[in-house]
């Protein structure tokens, strides 16, 4: 079985477990609403990863931690969405590090960035979390180990020199996150409205519904 295929049906998997946990979820809005009177410039700030067109009708701000199950099973969502709506939708993600090894795995997904490589090393992450993220038997020293097989040197793929280098934007996010009420991962607001329910419908719905009422 190739590489793609062993990912998909992984994926598969995630979600489906994912999915028992969204159900959970509370579904009226006013039990996770953002704080009253939020300053929606909390959600994006001049250093924010923005994927899309810059002048799409609708974005999507996703609070994210890279060591979170629900996270990578929403990730092929996302970017089934994103190419539905491509050039109508655009995507800001901010950090929310909730897990032991999420500042590491944010600092190696910024450090990516910096090398053009965000996306390759998002997918990765994400593909072998299971063994990196295991949270019985975490492996943070494998996060490199897989980086590597994207193109990452040695260099940029140091701990310490990582999260020294790139976790004062990662505390800046969090700290926005917390002022937001982004509690849990993934978080989504969608034109700066959260998203009471996650999954691929409720995301869906409020795009089409914040394109409908658009001028």
């Amino acid at each position: 079985m190739n590489s793609n295929k062993a990912f998909i049906g992984v994926t598969v998997l995630v979600v489906v477990a994912a999915f028992l946990g969204f159900a959970f979820w509370p579904k009226s809005t006013s039990e996770v609403a953002a704080p009253a009177g939020i300053d929606t410039e909390l959600l994006i700030k001049p250093h924010s990863l923005i994927k899309g067109h810059p002048d799409a009708k609708v974005t999507i701000v996703e609070f994210l931690d890279p060591e979170c199950e629900a996270c990578r099973a929403m990730h092929p969502i996302l970017k089934q969405l994103m190419s539905e709506y491509e050039g109508k939708v655009r995507l800001v993600i901010r950090y929310m590090p909730l897990h032991g090894n999420s500042l590491l795995a944010a600092s190696a997904l910024e450090e990516a960035r910096e090398l053009g490589k965000f996306d390759q090393a998002l997918d990765k992450l994400f593909e072998t979390q299971p063994q990196w993220g295991d949270h019985h038997n975490p492996r943070p020293d494998l996060i490199a180990v897989f980086l590597k097989e994207i193109g990452m040197e040695e260099k940029n793929l140091d701990s310490s020199y990582l999260i020294t280098k790139h976790k004062e934007k990662i505390e800046m996010d969090r700290v926005d996150g917390v002022k937001v009420g982004a509690m849990r991962t993934p978080t989504f607001f969608v034109n700066g409205k959260i998203l009471p329910q996650i999954g691929y419908e409720p995301l869906k719905e409020a795009i089409d519904k914040t394109i409908s009422e658009q001028p």
